[in-house]
């Protein structure tokens, strides 16, 4: 096990604001990024055990733009004949 996985929150904290305290802004906005990326990993985690499969779905292809919609729409055209329930 990695010695940070027995540190506290406030100290993980204080490791992470020292480590990227002298990091160049390309490798700041990684940082952010990743910060972003687990953000949203955690919030669709959320919503997806809260609504359950479909209205996941349904959510998703609502925010969708009418081009990409199609396009989804485009990939399922005889999905059915390509792919038959055994």
């Amino acid at each position: 096990m990695h010695k940070f996985f027995s540190m506290n929150a406030a100290t993980l904290k204080q490791v992470i604001a020292r480590g990227i305290s002298d990091l160049p802004e390309e490798s700041l906005q990684e940082v952010a990024d990743f910060i972003l990326f687990l953000r949203a990993k955690k919030v669709s985690k959320m919503a997806f055990s809260e609504m359950g499969l479909a209205d996941y779905i349904q959510r998703e292809l609502s925010a969708l733009s009418e081009a990409e919609l199609s396009h989804v729409e485009e990939e399922f055209i005889g999905y059915e004949k390509k792919y038959p329930v055994e």
